[in-house]
């Protein structure tokens, strides 16, 4: 039993980790006031060559692409003063690619969900529920030094990090485009992903919290014993 307890309070932590991290990053790729806030402070309409609703217009796009509303990102347009579609076969494949990991980043948060869910009234029906809640504190706070320690090393080189996140997420060289050439990644600098990843470190580390800090409140003042 007491196996039982310390293995459902980690799995909690992790699926609960697992849940902020993945329900921020949706919340964040379909906020469209975000990217026109950030990319109108980059400049990037004017890198392009055309107005901002314009490029609010490529944007929404792409987010209705990720979400599996529409079947293609690409528009045609005319950019930097040629008519042409947005995005070129390479950024088209690349854009298939990211497509894949949003699936499977809602898979995991929708099953992260039912993880805790079923987790937790499995555990409050067993009665051991402040036990498991101890356990789980215990864990989480060991999941918030390791977030803490990330997000040190992308303050210091957020290059790096970010290199590091698509040589394991991807299993090509797509996503190395050249900003002459190819317009995706004109509309994507890379501060706009140091924005986009600060505001889900944000979003899911204040989520991460206040479940930790309600953890701690039940386990050591409703009940929670030793195992």
């Amino acid at each position: 039993m007491r196996t039982f307890k310390i293995l459902s309070g980690v799995l909690l932590a992790i699926a609960v980790f697992l849940f902020f991290l993945t329900a921020s990053l949706h919340w964040v790729t379909f906020d469209l006031p975000f990217y026109e806030l950030h990319l109108s402070a980059l400049g990037v309409a004017d890198d392009l060559q055309v107005d901002l609703p314009t490029l609010m217009g490529y944007v929404e796009a792409l987010t209705e692409y990720l979400k599996g509303a529409r079947p293609s990102p690409n528009v045609s347009t005319v950019v930097r003063g040629q008519e042409s579609l947005l995005y070129g076969v390479r950024e088209i494949h690349h854009l298939e690619d990211v497509r894949h990991l949003f699936a499977l980043s809602a898979l995991i948060r929708n099953l992260s969900l039912l993880i805790v869910v079923v987790l937790l009234v499995f555990v409050v029906c067993r009665g051991v529920w402040p036990r498991v809640i101890k356990v789980y504190a215990y864990a989480s706070a060991g999941v918030v030094l390791l977030l803490v320690a990330l997000a040190v090393m992308a303050t210091i080189n957020f290059n790096r990090v970010f290199t590091l996140f698509h040589l394991v997420s991807f299993s090509n060289d797509l996503w190395l485009l050249d900003p002459a050439t190819e317009n995706l990644i004109v509309m994507f600098p890379e501060p706009f992903f140091a924005a986009a990843a600060s505001r889900i470190a944000v979003i899911a580390f204040l989520g991460y919290i206040l479940t930790l800090a309600g953890s701690f409140y039940m386990a050591f003042r409703l009940g929670g014993d030793s195992y």
